[in-house]
């Protein structure tokens, strides 16, 4: 009788029986299979089913969220031109098919009725006429233009001037002038300031105060006396690493875009301390006033602002649309002039490198209707030659026409500027006028001697 011995062994989830004879033959024999295999294959199949249903939702949202951005690149589609017609087109081939017998009588034309349309502005208008504001309403907007206020204080800055001298029993004294400035840039090695020609005047030390009483040395950049503005700079490598990441650059704004009725925030030191705000609106808006080589956009606002410390005028947005001049005075019922930053964009950009906007001192308007009809040359008619300036020097009187300078016709304001852009201080400029004489107007050339702002 042969003996039996039986081994278990378990290969790949398998369960195996050896059978051990005792004539050292052994039979093999897979007795148990995997009972769960049906279950592994259904949780297996739920996987892929629902791995594919979250690619596929996944991938929708992708596209959908992608597909604006990109679809100009793999799109040809030529836009749609929209032409406004007058009178309704008549197809060629409607009017060739469709023909009346010589017989019949032309049908009576009706007039239809013009639908009344009413104005987006006027809905608007009336809607606000018949809205009953609430105190709620009130402080609601006040809250907002105070975050608007304080979103500018970390780049407000009132500079000093500080001057020492002995008084009469031999005591050391300071003086000095202030006035607000505003971070209008930040380079690598310096903080740039927009601040008033009276402080960066004065023989003695500039020091800027930022937000916080934090005081630093300031350096003078260049000054433009004729339009009262200066750049003073701070070195960053003065500053603490705490006051360099405070401080902010104040964010440029299109004073083109600013229109009658638009409200307006003065900081700075409107109320004739620092660190003040005062709100209003624009009252007038007058285009191309003539000033000294430009044509600017002259604003009134209707603000309470004492002028003697300076102020900035910023818009709702935050962001820098110009100034009131520290030595220009409001009249009594408060108004003030307010001076556009896109006028002087170019001015300030060259005063912040360290030179200075070249000055011819011209007041000159562009050509009307009235005076191209009257015949005369086309140019810059000359309304002012401003006194001690060098083209009053030179010779340039009122009533003279320019039409050159050096080798570029003058025809427009904008060449006037850009000549101006290129030409530096102490350059000397061939400028063409024409002069009348008689009933006709002659050629004449001056040589001048460019000046700075």
């Amino acid at each position: 009788m042969h003996q039996v011995f039986a081994t278990f062994l378990l290969v790949h989830g398998e369960l195996y029986i050896i059978f051990l004879m005792d004539d050292n033959d052994f039979i093999k024999e897979n007795i148990v299979g995997r009972q769960d295999k049906w279950k592994k294959k259904v949780r297996h199949y739920a996987r892929v089913t629902v791995s594919a249903v979250l690619f596929g939702a996944l991938s929708a949202g992708v596209f959908a969220a992608l597909e604006p951005k990109f679809a100009g690149h793999f799109y040809n589609d030529e836009p749609e031109t929209v032409k406004f017609e007058t009178e309704p087109e008549t197809a060629e081939s409607e009017t060739e098919e469709v023909t009346e017998p010589e017989t019949s009588k032309p049908e009576p034309e009706t007039e239809e009725t013009p639908k009344e349309t009413v104005s987006v502005e006027n809905v608007v208008r009336d809607e606000i006429r018949k809205y009953h504001y609430s105190v709620a309403d009130y402080e609601r907007m006040n809250s907002a233009l105070q975050k608007v206020a304080t979103s500018a204080d970390h780049s407000l800055v009132e500079v000093r001037s500080r001057e020492t001298a002995n008084d009469l029993f031999g005591q050391l004294v300071k003086s000095g002038k202030s006035s607000a400035g505003v971070v209008i840039a930040r380079t690598s090695g310096e903080i740039l300031i927009l601040t008033s020609d009276t402080v960066a005047s004065d023989s003695g030390s500039i020091e800027a105060v930022f937000y916080g009483d934090r005081s630093y040395n300031a350096n003078v950049k260049s000054v433009d006396e004729i339009d009262g503005i200066a750049v003073v700079s701070v070195p960053i490598a003065s500053l603490t690493y705490r006051d360099a990441q405070a401080i902010r650059t104040i964010t440029m704004g299109d004073s083109a875009e600013v229109y009658r009725g638009d409200m307006i925030i003065a900081v700075g030191a409107p109320a004739g301390v620092y660190n003040s705000s005062s709100v209003g609106s624009i009252a007038s808006v007058s285009y191309n006033t003539i000033s000294a080589d430009c044509n600017i956009k002259d604003m009134i606002a209707d603000i309470d602002i004492d002028p003697s410390y300076g102020s900035f005028i910023i818009n709702t947005e935050g962001e820098l649309v110009g100034w009131v001049k520290s030595q220009d005075k409001g009249d009594k019922y408060g108004y003030e002039h307010i001076v556009g930053i896109s006028d002087y964009l170019d001015v300030i950009e060259t005063i912040s490198n360290g030179t200075e906007f070249a000055y011819l001192g011209l007041k000159a308007q562009e050509m009307t209707q009235e005076m191209t009809e009257a015949r005369l040359p086309e140019g810059l008619y000359i309304r002012e030659s401003i006194q001690d300036s060098p083209a009053y020097d030179a010779g340039i009187q009122n009533g003279d026409i320019l039409v050159g300078i050096n080798d570029r016709e003058i025809r427009k304001m904008i060449d006037y500027r850009e000549v101006l852009k290129a030409l530096h201080a102490g350059d000397e400029a061939d400028v063409t006028i024409m002069r009348q004489n008689g009933a006709d107007y002659v050629s004449v050339h001056f040589s001048v001697t460019v000046a700075g702002r």
